[in-house]
């Protein structure tokens, strides 16, 4: 089985490289990319049977593979693991991205670099698992720039639109200051324990890796008793940085809403199984550092908690469907965020799983919308879709209910576990904001609902129609996926939760008369909002214009454009940052760069050339004046051997 495990990443990195060197027809390409995601699919189910098939202490099948960087005390293996948890992200990530594949098969037909596109989606993949299947912090790194690559290859994918490059770019760049903070963490981990590895290698020299190390921590074995914490507060804060890049937390989300540029599909893979939750894996997968240190646990429910209410209000009053679903992401991340803040990694984990699968469902769905109308993505442009697309409709409306922790759907299980852990182990202010946020995801759901498939065709341009079966099946699926995830950690059985006891060290959470009051409200109270944003934008159908104001803005006015502009962050980000850098790199061009660097070289070949054509009328080729110059050269050299005397 540590052989057979390497075919999980290895098969979509086969189907990467036939698609770059061999295959040049879009139906084979699309059938190559699908079926190599599928075969690893199968091998992760199978690996997973083998891990649960082994005892509880010993639920890890590691393969050390071969020495990958010797120099010094560094020693790091190219090597894989499969634990409880990487377990379940390989399913996820396979499982959900297989489905994506197949439906882009559907979704880009036609596109003229539709061979490229599907060689990108199966190097993203590859990337992903390499990166949750890492046994060590710089293998886990080179996944996490490899999906950073691949996004901006995919999210720029048409990059003939200025949106699109502009898009990739900033993307591209809001990683990095993560990533440039993810790389001191590393080099503090190495410093402070000596190894990148996770835990001990078998068929190495290692004694045991920085994560079972890490539990020393509490017991000063660093030394003075201030010292242990400082470690893990500063490497633990410079992997929350790294996380809030590539989870698009506060401050740095604004990439994630302009990453719609790219086609639809990768929108579904990048925001909802993959990439996104990169950051929530990596807190999850080093919790000792966190749980070692107070402080950056409360950083961590701060960003989180901050990032779930400014997303949902932004994403009240976006009109482009992708848009709505991106804040909802980041939203949503927020959520997985301040779970992990509060110690709650078994709910974080539950809800990064069926978030991811009611979230690709969302944005397939409305991929499946942006295909049947003709490229429209305008909410104000649609209304009404539900007689033409139907199975669009249903399965996008089974999204929406688990999206909006409606009962008993998929979302409501794993949301209301985190609002219930924060409310049961009295982080109040936590519980008040994640409620308030869940209760704004279920009143933009209901709004998108109802600009979309209710009421009348506000354009009549385009004559919808629905999606094929290549594009709807993957609907279906996510669908049963949506309305049954919930099962994985239903309360009192708690699969999931002793599933991953033994690498998260979390028992299960009690389940008693509180959670059920508690859940009775928020599904109430979701069931009602998202009432209230449908009945809301049918009654109002009329009032809504191409272009136009929402109805709700007579209500907010100003307001209502805070929260379209995602509050002005985004601008800020423009007028200061963006804006500073264009002013310094004008001064640079048009001053320091002629005036300092060309000058500089310049002056040095000024001064050269004075000084040669001092030296050249020396050269003048009259004998008298070498004789000269002789002669004062003798009576200098003399006169110093006399003064030396």
């Amino acid at each position: 089985m540590e052989l057979a495990i390497w075919l999980i990443p290895l098969l979509p990195l086969l189907g990467f490289l036939l698609n770059v060197f061999v295959i040049r027809q879009e139906r084979a390409s699309g059938y190559v990319a699908s079926g190599m995601v599928i075969g690893s699919f199968v091998v992760a189910v199978v690996a997973f049977v083998a891990l649960a098939g082994l005892p509880v202490e010993e639920r890890r099948i590691m393969s050390a593979g071969w020495e990958w960087i010797s120099t010094g005390a560094l020693s790091v293996p190219f090597g894989i693991m499969l634990d409880p948890l990487s377990g379940v992200m390989v399913l996820l990530v396979t499982g959900v991205g297989a489905l994506i594949h197949v439906y882009s098969i559907g979704y880009m037909h036609g596109d003229p670099r539709v061979v490229r596109y599907f060689a990108y989606l199966n190097l993203f993949i590859t990337m992903m698992l390499f990166l949750v299947m890492a046994n060590n912090m710089l293998l886990l790194f080179l996944g996490w720039e490899g999906v950073g690559l691949c996004s901006f290859l995919l999210i720029g994918f048409w990059f003939e639109r200025r949106t699109a490059g502009e898009a990739a770019v900033k993307a591209f760049v809001a990683n990095r200051i993560g990533d440039a903070a993810f790389l001191l963490a590393m080099l503090a981990i190495f410093a402070n324990f000596g190894t990148l590895n996770f835990y001990e290698v078998p068929g190495t020299s290692e004694v045991g890796g920085f994560l079972e190390r890490s539990f020393e921590i509490s017991g000063q074995t660093f030394g003075p008793d201030w010292q242990p914490i400082l470690i893990a507060t500063g490497i633990s804060f410079l992997l929350l940085i790294g996380a809030t890049g590539k989870s698009a937390q506060v401050p740095l989300f604004v990439w994630l809403p302009d990453a719609m540029a790219g086609p639809t599909p990768v929108s579904a893979l990048i925001h909802a199984a993959t990439m996104v939750t990169g950051g929530v894996y990596l807190m999850a997968r080093t919790h000792p550092l966190f749980e070692a240190s107070p402080a950056t646990q409360s950083w961590v429910m701060f960003v989180g908690v901050s990032t779930a209410i400014i997303a949902a209000t932004a994403a009240v009053a976006q009109w482009d469907i992708k848009r709505v679903l991106a804040y909802s992401t980041v939203s949503q991340l927020g959520f997985m965020v301040a779970a992990c803040g509060m110690g709650a990694y078994v709910a974080a984990i539950f809800h990064l799983l069926t978030h991811g699968i009611f979230k690709a469902l969302l944005f397939l769905g409305s991929g499946s919308v942006i295909h049947g109308t003709h490229d429209t993505q305008d909410m104000r442009k649609m209304g009404g879709l539900r007689k033409a697309m139907p199975t669009t409709y249903w399965t996008y409306l089974i999204g929406a209910f688990a999206l909006a922790g409606i009962f008993p759907f998929a979302g409501f299980w794993s949301k209301d576990e985190i609002i219930a852990h924060a409310w049961t182990h009295q982080d109040y202010l936590v519980f008040l904001g994640l409620f308030t946020a869940s209760l704004l995801t279920a009143l933009y759901m209901g709004r998108q609902i109802a600009l979309v498939f209710f009421g009348e065709q506000r354009d009549p341009t385009y004559h919808p129609h629905e999606s094929g079966r290549v594009m709807t099946v993957p609907l279906m699926v996510l669908a049963v996926g949506a309305i049954i995830g919930g099962v994985i950690n239903l309360p009192v059985l708690h699969w999931l939760g002793t599933w991953l006891e033994p690498v998260l060290e979390e028992a299960p959470a009690a389940f008693g008369l509180v959670n059920i009051i508690l859940a009775l409200i928020a599904t109430l109270a979701a069931m009602g909002m998202f009432y209230l944003g449908w009945r809301i934008y049918t009654n109002n159908a009329a009032r809504i214009k191409v272009g136009g104001k929402d109805p709700a803005y007579r209500y907010g006015g100003d307001i209502w454009d805070g929260l379209e502009e995602a509050w002005y962050i985004d601008r800020l980000y423009n007028r200061t940052i963006v804006a500073g850098f264009k002013g310094l790199s004008g001064f640079l061009g048009r001053v320091f760069d002629p005036q300092g660097v060309d000058g500089l070289v310049t002056g040095v070949g000024r001064i050269f050339g004075q000084m040669g054509e001092g030296v050249r009328r020396f050269q003048s080729g009259y004998v008298r004046t070498y004789a000269l110059v002789f002669t004062v050269g003798v009576v200098i050299i003399l006169g110093f051997l006399v003064l030396a005397q």
